[in-house]
């Protein structure tokens, strides 16, 4: 099935095929999307319609979704292993959403780089950083400091320099090692979200720095620094949700009890042994996943302290999607 950008979401997220393949034509569907909307709040109005329609009829979608979803880590695994005289190098920026996308490429194709692909993948579930780290083997962000992975880390080898960062880009290119193979994974993004979490206007300030910083001489004089000799992936760990634009918040009694007694203001939590999220609503509110309650769609309901602006760790399509974005090397 091929989709396109302007028919109704509808037809794609509804019509009778395997969830994997319904979500091979969301991810290409929401690719095109993101790369005609550069503006962070008109792409959020885009993810409305789908958003609601995987939540509330398609949820099936959701549930498959762990599964069956084509997943950043297995495209970075074949990535890894293809073919090539170059080296291999793989930029995790945390937190990297499709808002990202058009401004990356478009950042790129400015300084006369075209790249070899775009695509959209999918996060892990929960959509958090440890989540995506544990299933590279890591066990954390953290055990890749300093170019000492755990053994079971997948990207581990001799010829491979691994390193998380956090100083500003133009201060990164020393961490670029003259090694044949890199896995380098940048927090800033993910810092900058926490920095404003719990402000109303936070999304405006994360998009202005976010633009400022992704079209920077620092930021891509760090990814030549990558790319010589070196084919480079950017790509992230998950994306992140602005709850100030969700469509939905919960009214009902029974449901509100449940989601702060389980989750509290989070979009996902670890399920209890002894005291286990009760199946009585359809559609149903949350996703079960390996011992986690994950909130479906853009929901919010009212906690004391109030939702936290920004945040992930829950299924709506900008914190599960992710950006793939493969540059030729130097």
């Amino acid at each position: 099935m091929t989709t396109s950008a302007t028919e109704p979401w509808a037809d794609t997220i509804l019509a009778a095929r395997d969830s994997q393949a319904a979500w091979s034509d969301i991810f290409n569907r929401l690719r095109d999307v993101a790369l005609a909307t550069p503006n962070p709040q008109t792409l959020h109005k885009q993810t409305l319609t789908p958003d609601r329609l995987l939540a509330e009829s398609a949820w099936n979608l959701w549930q498959d979704f762990p599964t069956h979803a084509p997943k950043v880590i297995d495209e970075l695994k074949r990535f890894w292993t293809s073919g090539t005289a170059s080296g291999t190098a793989i930029l995790i920026l945390d937190a990297l959403s499709l808002r990202e996308l058009p401004l990356i490429v478009a950042a790129a194709k400015k300084r006369g780089i075209t790249p070899v692909r775009v695509e959209v993948r999918g996060s892990e579930v929960p959509t958090e950083t440890d989540q995506f780290a544990k299933a590279l083997g890591a066990g954390g962000r953290s055990k890749l400091y300093n170019n000492d992975p755990p053994g079971p880390f997948i990207f581990s080898g001799e010829d491979t320099y691994t390193d998380v960062l956090n100083l500003p880009f133009e201060d990164c290119l020393s961490a670029v090692k003259p090694k044949p193979r890199l896995f380098l994974w940048h927090s800033w993004l993910d810092d900058l979200l926490h920095r404003y979490d719990d402000k109303n206007d936070g999304h405006t300030t994360v998009a202005r720095e976010t633009k400022e910083r992704l079209g920077s001489d620092g930021f891509w004089n760090f990814i030549d620094r990558m790319r010589k000799g070196r084919r480079l992936v950017i790509t992230g760990d998950h994306g992140y949700a602005v709850s100030h634009f969700f469509s939905d918040e919960v009214k009902d009694d029974d449901a509100i009890k449940l989601l702060r007694q389980h989750l509290h203001a989070g979009r996902s939590a670890k399920e209890k042994p002894d005291n286990q999220w009760p199946d009585r609503h359809l559609p149903p509110l949350v996703v079960k996943n390996d011992g986690w309650l994950v909130v479906t769609g853009q929901r919010k309901w009212k906690v004391q302290g109030g939702f936290p602006h920004l945040c992930h760790g829950g299924l709506t399509l900008l914190e599960a999607a992710v950006p793939f974005i493969e540059l030729p090397p130097m």
